[in-house]
């Protein structure tokens, strides 16, 4: 048995093998974006192989609805120009529109560049999709699926989605004014601990002018790239439209950046005339990156030693132990909807 590590930036690692077309882009993106994505690959998996087995795991996911299925060859084994496409196609559709669905735009295509791989493999590929939860340290299996091919692979994620959305969300009955997201120490930057924001952004969880306050004291940076860092605090941490604008007339960076900034960030809108910018809720960080820094890219400050867990447990407040790991919904069962 060999291992490799899927070294995503050395083209010599890579293969194209076709395009998933512009107008079918343009479709999915609501004409947002109008370039083809090449489906790019490690050229390993055309190796001859007798069998590919495909181990994933499904949760709720920003970028996909989903985690798991078919996501683990495209934009998984990707190159790097496939990932800033993937992912800007995504922010385009949004996290609220995305993140806890089954079937959604980003599936889409995902399901499309897929097909192409599928069609160039030569082996049967199986997959194994599991679902598992955590508790005292320990992983708790609460499924696993299995099946063939391109059509089993979809398959194997709806099925493990089904199950996902039993034991990673999580219901309230109304919209939090003001929520800390404990960030585990496992993240150690901006770039993952931001999933505490994405994972309360679906419609109906934070009151307008809410605040997520993202509670990490042992982060330090936005992320342990120094260039990718360097591109984050360049730009700053605002909404899709204020972004756009940004890198149409000032700055230039990697689309998986800037993808990263307006996820965080959560919704808004931006007036390019008045170039005033409102989003739905603020974002804060009480961690170990300076005031001043946050302020420098649109991010407000708490010091993370007045963060108390006792000041946010009254109504329409919520502390949160291993923050990012459950995506929250608003319960419409509760009127009745």
């Amino acid at each position: 048995i060999s291992f490799y590590n899927h070294n995503y930036s050395n083209p010599k690692n890579l293969v194209t093998i076709g395009s998933i077309s512009s107008k079918l882009v343009k479709e999915k993106t609501n004409s947002q974006l109008l370039t083809p994505i090449p489906v790019t690959v490690n050229k390993l998996i055309l190796s001859d192989y007798s069998t590919i087995i495909a181990i994933s795991g499904t949760v709720p996911h920003e970028a996909s609805g989903y985690s798991g299925g078919l996501k683990i060859f495209f934009p998984g084994i990707s190159g790097p120009e496939v990932i800033d496409l993937f992912h800007w196609s995504a922010v385009l559709v949004g996290i609220p529109d995305i993140i806890g669905t089954v079937d959604n735009n980003a599936r889409d295509i995902i399901n499309e560049g897929s097909k192409l791989i599928f069609d160039n493999l030569k082996c049967d590929v199986f997959t194994f999709n599991m679902v598992s939860t955590e508790a005292d340290c320990a992983v708790i299996p609460n499924g696993f699926y299995v099946d063939k091919g391109y059509e089993g692979f979809i398959r194997a994620y709806r099925v493990a989605a089904a199950l996902s959305s039993k034991v990673h969300i999580k219901y309230i009955d109304r919209p939090l004014e003001q929520v800390v997201q404990v960030i585990p120490e496992r993240f150690d930057e901006i770039w993952t601990a931001a999933k505490g924001s994405y994972k309360l952004q679906k419609p109906g969880v934070m009151a307008k002018g809410g605040e997520v306050i993202l509670y990490g004291p042992h982060i330090s940076c936005f992320h342990s790239n120094k260039k990718i860092d360097a591109e984050l605090r360049e730009v700053g941490y605002h909404c899709k439209d204020r972004v756009c604008s940004i890198l149409g007339s000032e700055k230039k960076i990697s689309r998986n950046s800037a993808s990263h900034l307006i996820n965080a960030a959560g919704p808004g809108t931006f007036d390019p005339k008045t170039k005033k910018e409102e989003l739905s809720f603020k974002l804060t960080l009480a961690t170990g990156i300076p005031g001043e820094v946050c302020k420098s890219v649109g991010l407000n400050y708490r010091d993370p030693k007045t963060i108390k867990k006792s000041d946010f447990l009254s109504l329409g407040r919520l502390w949160i132990e291993e923050g990012g790991k459950y995506l929250y919904m608003l319960d419409k069962r509760k009127d009745g909807r």
